[in-house]
């Protein structure tokens, strides 16, 4: 049987092979080509293999700026499908673009098999290795298509030896599938020389089906918004298919059919009613259920069959494009709640040294930058003598009092066990004065309400106001905590 010859790189070899297994499709000869992104050395090797094209049609699947593509010559028979990443054909370009914002560094099951030989061919020992990881990713993110039992085990393995953290990210092959489905449909056409006119429709029309399904299923798979993916998706089956009716009933949907209670619980993927014209198909990804599709009317209903056929298609990556949605949504989460902790105290919710730190440096803006420092009088007493957590209450205390003392756009942190800081831009000599009193209202009001006299606040201030352009906030802070500190000294005094 002749076959259309397929060429991926290496590291995705293991997952095109799958795909081709699960479809069961007989007529590709897939061939790995080196990864040249990390082993430029082996273009040699890489060309030699590209030398095998067949001379009528071969396929290269690989990114746009992949070397490989420099390695084609002008007028070959190889044809091109390209994607901006690696990794497009696993997930949503939307997804990688956010990971390497976070300086992820992403890979597939067939970089994780050989991640030894990767690291080697870059040039690195174990220490160099572990030290340049270290200070260029975040996190070492592998996108799991479930097809290698070993994969956590060698990913903590190279985490441990590279001393970076991993997350492991959920996909599937559904685009691949649908890549090699598409393209084998439009190979089997290619070599048809029966006479058979309804045989060689059917491949055209097929063609036509899957070439419509791909290219709207890429752009459905860059909206991160449920109900676009959705919308567009319905777009697809009325335009494609010729359906008149489009409804997808969420999971939760108090409003679903009462037929279709019934086939929520049953194992059965799909329904078709062929005199309703009619189908319905649930769109899961693992055990998840994100709801069914029900489409009906169709223009042509004697193509319902191949719609149906499709359909199944598109519902399986649906699912992994909802999937991948909630994915994003979690990582986006996750990362939010880390820079949060990163730049805030834990105790109080206010910002914390690391986050003052970042301002250190930065110029006091003009005449209108106020710096605060403050300190809790007594607290080592409290500790020492009615325990740390006495202390924590008086800390929580005035971080509440600051809280309601100053505006959203002002920065108020704690610094250190009692120390606390703000900073107030576009402010002057006369609010400066007026946030003082009413930090020292607060606390007023705050011990009069108080039971335990003991717990009792009392702070020290100072603050410092900007005079030139050239001033830091660092300058202020020395300034502000001098003054402080005077106010310390005259309390212990009277």
């Amino acid at each position: 049987m002749k076959k259309l010859k397929v060429f991926v790189c290496e590291n995705f070899y293991p997952d095109y092979e799958e795909a081709i297994k699960r479809e069961g499709i007989e007529d590709i000869e897939l061939i790995a080509f080196p990864t040249l992104c990390d082993q430029k050395g082996r273009k040699a090797e890489a060309k030699e293999i590209f030398d095998q094209a067949d001379t009528e049609r071969s396929l290269l699947i690989c990114s746009k700026p992949c070397d490989a593509l420099k390695l084609i010559e002008k007028g070959s028979p190889i044809e091109n499908v390209s994607g901006n990443y690696c990794f497009t054909h696993l997930t949503c370009d939307e997804f990688l673009d956010h990971l390497t914002s976070q300086g992820s560094y992403i890979v597939s099951t067939g970089w994780l098999q050989k991640w030894e030989s990767h690291i080697a061919s870059m040039g690195f020992d174990k220490n160099t290795a572990r030290r340049f990881f270290k200070e260029t990713t975040k996190k070492i993110v592998f996108l799991d298509s479930k097809i290698d039992d070993k994969a956590e085990n060698i990913l903590r393995e190279i985490s441990s030896s590279l001393g970076i953290p991993y997350l492991i990210v959920p996909v599937q092959l559904e685009t691949i599938r649908l890549i090699l489905k598409s393209r084998v449909c439009e190979w089997r056409l290619h070599l048809c020389n029966v006479k058979n006119t309804k045989a060689i429709n059917e491949l055209r029309a097929q063609c036509a089906d899957y070439s419509a399904v791909f290219d709207m299923m890429g752009k459905v798979s860059s909206y991160t918004n449920k109900r676009d993916v959705i919308g567009r998706v319905k777009d697809l089956f009325m335009m494609v298919f010729g359906a008149q009716e489009f409804h997808f009933w969420s999971e939760n949907s108090e409003s679903i059919p009462a037929e279709l209670y019934e086939f929520k619980s049953k194992d059965e993927n799909f329904i078709l009613l062929k005199n309703e014209n009619r189908f319905c198909i649930k769109v899961s990804w693992n055990s998840t259920l994100y709801g069914i599709i029900d489409v009906s009317g169709f223009l042509f209903p004697q193509y319902i069959d191949r719609y149906l056929n499709l359909a199944l298609s598109i519902t399986r990556l649906l699912g992994l494009i909802l999937h991948n949605n909630e994915q994003y949504e979690v990582i986006v989460e996750s990362e939010r709640e880390l820079k949060y902790l990163s730049f805030h105290d834990p105790m109080t919710g206010l910002y914390n040294r690391t986050y003052i730190n970042q301002l250190l440096s930065n110029e006091a803006k003009d005449d209108k930058t106020i710096v605060f420092m403050f300190d809790i009088d007594r607290l080592k007493y409290v500790n020492d003598n009615l325990g740390h957590a006495a202390g924590d209450i008086l800390i929580n205390s005035f971080a509440d009092v600051l809280k309601q003392c100053f505006r959203e756009t002002d920065i108020a942190a704690r610094i250190g066990g009692d120390e606390f800081t703000a900073v107030l831009y576009d402010a002057d000599e006369k609010m400066a004065k007026t946030v003082r009193q009413r930090i020292l209202d607060q606390i007023n009001v705050h011990n009069e309400k108080l039971i335990d006299k003991h717990l009792e606040l009392s702070v020290s201030i100072g603050y410092a106001i900007s005079n030139n352009e050239n001033e830091t906030i660092e300058d202020l802070m020395k300034k502000a905590d001098f003054l402080m500190y005077e106010d310390k000294m005259k309390k212990r005094r009277s």
